[in-house]
């Protein structure tokens, strides 16, 4: 497959931002704006699957409303006919290559989420250590362009291996703190989540079961709620602490308490 001199030095630039920081929200950001120019594209999104809460979590993203990566955090992820097909292959698939496009149109997910801030076709990349899969690249573009054809495939696959290392040794990296924060959450509780954040008694609740790691469905059922009374709450703990997703929200909290 040819490659023009301005690809190449773009794939250079990318191999190179990916060996440069363990930070995971500096190094996929930086990414996707290079990305966005290489593939001709505009929009960029990024998740980490968290394995023990069966969701995408970690979330960054270009071009896009953070209102409706909201939506996705709290809603769409659960309702999404692409993503989860998207994510067993560990190559770059096109979107198209899972649904095609008519009937992608026709879903809520395309309508109510990604027609929102104009994303028409994509493409993906997983990255897996192994059988975990610890990260992705979803881009997009708006409706009006041409679809995404076997070069962009090239480019990605390319750049994959890089991409799988880098968020192996962030990975590594991260675990070793663990232990830290851990030591840190004990001495969180529900009082002082409520004075320090202007929350409820029940989203400082709520937010303590998300820093002890736990699933919604667990919350939902140790605290006797309906699982959309917990997804409303999590929504307004999000909007209060002014986060976007649950790695955002345990970072603020274990720095402000």
């Amino acid at each position: 497959m040819f490659l023009s001199n301005c690809e190449q030095k773009k794939i250079f630039k990318l191999i190179e931002i990916l060996s440069q920081t363990l930070d995971c929200q500096i190094v996929r950001q930086t990414t996707g704006y290079v990305l966005l120019d290489l593939l001709k594209s505009d929009y960029f999104a990024s998740f980490v699957w968290d394995k023990t809460q069966e969701k995408f979590d970690h979330g960054v993203s270009i071009n896009m409303d953070s209102s409706n990566l909201l939506n996705y955090e709290t809603y769409f992820q659960d309702h999404d006919p692409i993503t989860h097909k998207l994510r067993l292959r560990q190559s770059a698939t096109r979107v198209n290559d899972i649904m095609p496009q008519r009937e992608l149109m026709k879903t809520e997910f395309y309508n109510d989420f990604l027609a929102i801030d104009g994303l028409h076709y994509g493409i993906n990349l997983f990255a897996y250590d192994h059988k975990d899969n610890i990260g992705d690249f979803r881009i997009w573009r708006k409706k009006g362009r041409e679809n995404y054809d076997e070069k962009s495939i090239y480019i990605l696959e390319l750049i994959k291996p890089y991409f799988c290392n880098a968020m192996r040794n962030i990975r590594l990296y991260e675990n070793a703190l663990n232990q830290d924060q851990y030591n840190k959450l004990n001495e969180v509780n529900i009082k002082n989540i409520m004075s320090q954040f202007s929350l409820t008694q029940r989203e400082a609740q709520i937010t303590l079961e998300i820093l002890q790691g736990n699933k919604d469905t667990e919350i939902a059922e140790k605290l006797y709620i309906a699982f959309s009374t917990l997804r409303t709450h999590i929504k307004h703990i999000f909007a209060k602490l002014e986060v976007n997703n649950r790695t955002l929200l345990v970072s603020k909290v274990i720095k402000n308490i």
